[in-house]
């Protein structure tokens, strides 16, 4: 386990299931940078800087660069702070392989319930669908976002 930053410290490294370090917040990415719940990183933030205490984010080292896994909001929140350094989990790539899958798994049973949905009650599989077609349009935004270098 590795030393929180000076600061505000929100993290806390004994809720880590991975081992802890210590990056400079420069060097986390974030590719789903755009959130759905702006609300939400709001409250994270409002309960960070009256020093609740949260589960670091996760990452993944992947190609030089540490990509956030899994805390998107909290990073969101923990970046509103400014604060220079910021305490990850490093997730190995067998357990982001295996979030993968448990998303892929989710997302193919929300599918289906959209499919059988769509006979018996079309207005819930309709919502279902709105769904899930913000969610990759969020994804598709903030990639394109990022490609064009309007976030970091």
């Amino acid at each position: 386990m590795t030393s929180q930053p000076p600061g505000i410290r929100p993290f806390d490294a004994a809720r880590a299931e991975f081992p802890t370090r210590v990056l400079p917040c420069a060097d986390v990415v974030d590719l789903i940078a755009l959130s759905h719940a702006p609300e939400r990183i709001t409250l994270y933030r409002d309960r960070m800087e009256q020093g609740d205490r949260f589960p670091p984010i996760s990452v993944i080292r992947l190609f030089g660069h540490y990509l956030v896994a899994d805390g998107h909001k909290r990073f969101a929140a923990y970046q509103q702070l400014s604060e220079p350094e910021i305490l990850v989990e490093v997730w190995t790539l067998g357990r982001w392989l295996q979030d993968q899958w448990r998303q892929a798994v989710r997302n193919g049973r929300k599918n289906l319930r959209i499919v059988t949905t769509s006979v018996t009650s079309p207005v819930e599989a309709w919502r279902l669908l709105q769904t899930t077609l913000r969610h990759w349009r969020r994804v598709a935004m903030s990639l394109a976002a990022r490609a064009a270098g309007r976030v970091r």
